[in-house]
């Protein structure tokens, strides 16, 4: 099985229940992508979208490197304007320990096939204390 079918079966599940969000595979690595459906008065995105994306992301990576875990911090700097049509994230463990996954997490919007950063995210997860349990529901929800 190549990486990409390997993340596709880790996440399929879990990506049928949001239909507004999607993953985009960049060679060894996977984005997590938003569908801009609800904008702000503005028409962009707003920092609580850009908060969800990196927090969804941290989530999928978690799952992907086989660990089920709830968030248990987030610190989003939002550095510029979402003004566009896609919302991206990418995740990248930065420590796994045994009660707390560092993750970080840079946030991209998308336009006219342009991506430009827009926030940087410090997600801490936490690591469900029964593991078996949470696989046993993802794996339900097939």
């Amino acid at each position: 099985m190549n990486y990409q079918e390997s993340v596709l079966s880790k996440v399929k599940s879990l990506l049928e229940h949001h239909t507004y969000i999607s993953i985009e595979f960049q060679g060894d690595s996977f984005l997590t992508v938003m569908e801009n459906r609800n904008p702000n008065m503005l028409g962009n995105f707003a920092g609580g979208d850009m908060s969800y994306i990196a927090n969804a992301a941290a989530g999928l990576q978690c799952v992907v490197e086989g660990v089920i875990s709830q968030t248990a911090s987030i610190n989003i700097e939002c550095i510029a304007r979402g003004e566009g049509d896609l919302l991206i994230s990418s995740a990248r463990i930065i420590h796994k320990g045994s009660k707390l996954i560092r993750i970080r997490s840079e946030v991209f919007v998308r336009k006219n096939n342009q991506d430009k950063l827009v926030a940087i995210a410090q997600i801490n997860m936490a690591p469900l204390s029964d593991q078996a349990s949470a696989n046993k529901i993802i794996s339900q929800a097939k």
